[in-house]
């Protein structure tokens, strides 16, 4: 529940003319009536949220002595660990972040620094490219099939991101290149049994 100010305390206003301040003694709904300095006339809507006492910005639990300190909050008790780097954090410190508990540096590490898929809120899909190769490019499969299935199997690990998706893609870009490269080996078959028919 919100605390509202003090009787002692007034909500402070501005002139939009001359800036003075306005106090407000009490809550209202709007303001008419005229400057005291510059005696021009204002016509104001007030905001509930006006008279009501600022947030505390302080997140989780103060330390006493005995207590764990937070890593970068030392007047925060600890209440959780980093996942990446086992540093005592605080709920303020703390970012949830894929079911698991990191502090700020260890999110800048893996999304900018090391590029961890899992942190990555875009990354490279090689399973959608696998498969334009293999279907975009069905004339020239006998080329690109073979790099296909490198990707697929090279980048295999790398198609987990930040939204995870399925496996059904990463499949059929695999039996869709290896059917190309079969068919591919039956017409060569083919087209050399030909020649050699037609040599003897």
């Amino acid at each position: 529940m919100e605390e509202t100010l003090s009787e002692t305390e007034a909500a402070i206003l501005q002139c939009p003319r001359c800036r003075s301040q306005l106090n407000v003694g009490e809550e209202i709904e709007h303001l008419d009536e005229s400057c005291p300095v510059c005696k021009s006339e204002m016509k104001l809507f007030v905001f509930p949220r006006l008279f009501r006492a600022p947030a505390s910005s302080t997140a989780g639990k103060l330390s006493v002595d005995g207590d764990a300190t937070c890593t970068f909050y030392p007047e925060l008790k600890a209440e959780k660990v980093c996942d990446a780097c086992g540093c005592f954090m605080s709920e303020k410190a703390a970012v949830r972040w894929s079911g698991g508990d990191y502090c700020l540096p260890c999110i800048h590490r893996l999304r900018e620094e090391e590029r961890s898929a899992g942190f990555l809120a875009k990354t490279k899909r090689y399973d959608y490219r696998a498969l334009a190769l293999v279907w975009l490019l069905a004339p020239f499969s006998l080329f690109t099939a073979p790099v296909a299935i490198y990707l697929l199997l090279r980048y295999r690990k790398s198609n987990v991101t930040f939204v995870p998706g399925g496996k059904a893609v990463w499949w059929v870009a695999m039996i869709s290149s290896i059917l190309m490269l079969l068919g591919w080996a039956f017409l060569i078959v083919i087209w050399v049994s030909l020649i050699v028919d037609g040599l003897s």
